[in-house]
């Protein structure tokens, strides 16, 4: 099935976001305890791979993008910069910047007024998207933003190089990739805590970035994958849940070095098949069955409000609990919180954000 290339938007990609998003949501508001023995272990384990999830937005949104970018400087004979940079800050800064006003400005004075005190950081880090390097503790709900620091990072280093290096642009993620794969390296034989650094998920946008560019060369695995059926689409999928499982069989057996050394690997795999899944989806006849729900699909289209308001609502959700009085199960409560956080992102999407869409979408020259 070839690739329509008049055809932007992929709603299995929204639908990958949207359960993203849900992973990333029950990994930060529901903490199972898990009990003694392999099998506990095993749950343990693949719990917190929840946490690749973050991964999964930072490669979509390079594939996407560069997608966009390598079809626009094909069909224009050029790539505008200006419009890029001007779509990306319509998209992000609104809302972004609205919550900016809620923590540094309307926080501060509930917290005097109540005389509750509340731990912010200098607003700069955040203001300026940096703040993914900013490491003293500060309030729970700001944390979780950090992500949007790294993307933003990118964002300007792939429209520049989009603009000065579209003959080159290959060689020029490959060198992401490398300087990415040597810096983890580094982190894992210092010890150093490189969660939150960008060097750490330059590999994810150049998977993203590089998968763009084999689709759009339809190179010899793109092939593979789109004539890809059910049966050999599901063996396909069957492929990540095995390297997970040989990687805790693995790590159950190491300590220190050598287990950050198995994770990271790991985290490699899992990018690497993300990509190659986000080609097979777009490209292939065989889709993955859960990527066609309506509700995973809406999820993905008002994904950054509910990913930008989470952590407000699980921070002044368990407040409120706790001033009533109110103990609920962990995880109803979970899914009491979702839904709250449902009803916002949504609100924000319809009333604040799309008016923003619009005029992004007016930039789009392809």
């Amino acid at each position: 099935m070839p690739v329509n290339e008049q055809k932007y938007y992929y709603p299995q990609l929204d639908a990958l976001r949207g359960l993203s998003f849900l992973a990333v949501f029950f990994f930060h508001s529901y903490h199972p305890v898990f009990g003694t023995g392999r099998l506990n272990e095993a749950l343990n384990f693949f719990y917190h791979c929840l946490d690749y999830s973050i991964d999964v937005f930072f490669i979509l949104s390079s594939f996407l993008l560069t997608w966009l970018g390598i079809n626009e400087y094909e069909r224009k004979g050029d790539f505008s910069f200006r419009n890029y940079f001007l779509r990306r800050a319509l998209r992000i800064w609104p809302l972004y910047y609205i919550l900016m006003f809620f923590s540094f400005i309307v926080v501060p004075w509930g917290a005097h007024y109540s005389g509750v005190h509340a731990t912010l950081p200098p607003a700069g880090w955040y203001l300026f998207f940096i703040s993914n390097y900013y490491t003293p503790g500060h309030v729970y709900f700001l944390r979780f933003l950090w992500t949007l620091s790294v993307e933003e990072q990118f964002y300007l280093a792939l429209g520049l190089c989009l603009l000065f290096f579209q003959k080159h642009l290959k060689l020029v993620i490959f060198i992401f990739m490398g300087v990415s794969i040597a810096y983890n390296i580094y982190a894992v034989l210092k010890e150093a805590n490189a969660y939150f650094n960008t060097l750490t998920y330059l590999f994810d946008f150049a998977a993203g970035a590089l998968a763009a560019i084999a689709l759009k060369g339809n190179k010899a695995w793109v092939c593979k994958l789109r004539s890809l059926r059910k049966s050999g689409a599901f063996v396909f999928y069957l492929v990540m849940p095995a390297i997970l499982t040989v990687s805790f069989l693995i790590n159950m057996n190491c300590t220190g070095i050598l287990n950050d050394a198995v994770s990271e690997c790991t985290r490699f795999a899992f990018i690497l098949f993300i990509a190659a899944f986000i080609v097979q989806q777009v490209t292939g006849a065989a889709r993955f069955p859960g990527l066609k729900s309506g509700l995973l699909i809406y999820t993905g289209k008002i994904s950054y409000g509910l990913y930008c308001f989470h952590g407000i609502v699980l921070t002044f959700g368990d407040i409120a609990l706790t001033k009533m009085h109110i103990v609920l199960p962990g995880l109803l409560k979970a899914f009491i919180l979702l839904g709250i956080n449902y009803l916002i992102a949504s609100g924000s999407y319809y009333f604040l954000e799309q008016p923003f869409l619009r005029i992004k979408n007016r930039l789009r020259r392809i």
